[in-house]
């Protein structure tokens, strides 16, 4: 999976919430998009053969020869096509299944790109996006470490409903992304048209009205999240730490309707 990818996905893994009264997150939720903040990832690009070429995002990584041909990552697959020494297309696959198509466009200067993403939800619905992405390190070409400074895309709703006395079940309606899990520490799947194998999701209170969540793939740690909700209960903020990399996500949510 190329690297803009996973903003999606990690949108679509984590946000969860808790239970009313015992469970304040209990709802349907909306992102605020001009509140959130997340640009500011980190992800590299390095040459590591004949047209092949190794992705870093956090602790995971995966090699792809860039021939147009489905290849696996930790996510699914991924094909590359390189249509010139600046540009770069991907189709992503999940369940054999496309999630996304994918352009990166190198600048004139080869100090920062833009990358472009598109598809279609569950229902229907076309989603896409747009990252702007400068150079840290390196120096021509799409190989280096490129650091994310504007990240646009759609967003949607996210629906949490109780399960039990401690516990949720969240769905994304729109892209049949789902999960229902206990606040014991456990680790419990996470399924969707979209959503690779072995994906997980464990929680812990940390207080009233705040969540401690770690998300895995394959039992190796994608993400740590926190969870905080307002005192009116109005707003819900969210904060990723993707493993491997400094720079936390930050999503704000306002409940949309009565839980």
């Amino acid at each position: 999976m190329p690297l803009n990818h996973l903003f999606v996905l990690a949108l679509a893994l984590a946000l969860s919430s808790t239970v009313y009264a015992d469970s304040p997150f209990v709802g349907k939720w909306k992102i605020d998009e001009a509140a959130s903040h997340i640009a500011g990832t980190t992800d590299s690009v390095t040459a590591v053969g004949p047209n092949t070429w190794k992705f870093q995002y956090g602790s995971f990584s995966w090699t792809i020869k860039a021939n147009g041909t489905d290849q696996p990552t930790p996510f699914g697959t991924t094909a590359i096509k390189v249509v010139s020494p600046t540009v770069w297309q991907f189709t992503d696959k999940s369940n054999d299944r496309v999630t996304a198509t994918e352009t990166w466009t190198l600048s004139a200067d080869g100090k920062t790109m833009t990358r472009t993403f598109n598809g279609q939800k569950e229902d229907g619905e076309p989603f896409s996006g747009v990252a702007t992405v400068k150079r840290i390190a390196g120096t021509t070409g799409f190989a280096g470490t490129w650091q994310s400074t504007e990240v646009t895309m759609t967003f949607t709703e996210i629906d949490i409903s109780p399960n039990g006395e401690d516990g949720i079940t969240v769905l994304v309606p729109a892209d049949g992304t789902t999960y229902t899990l206990k606040f014991d520490g456990k680790d419990y799947p996470e399924v969707g048209p979209r959503i690779p194998d072995g994906l997980t999701v464990s929680a812990k209170r940390t207080g009233t009205r705040n969540i401690q969540v770690t998300t895995k793939l394959n039992g190796k740690t994608f993400d740590s999240e926190e969870w905080k909700l307002s005192a009116d209960g109005k707003t819900f903020t969210y904060i990723q730490h993707d493993s491997g990399t400094d720079q936390p996500m930050l999503v704000i949510l306002h409940r949309s309707g009565n839980p």
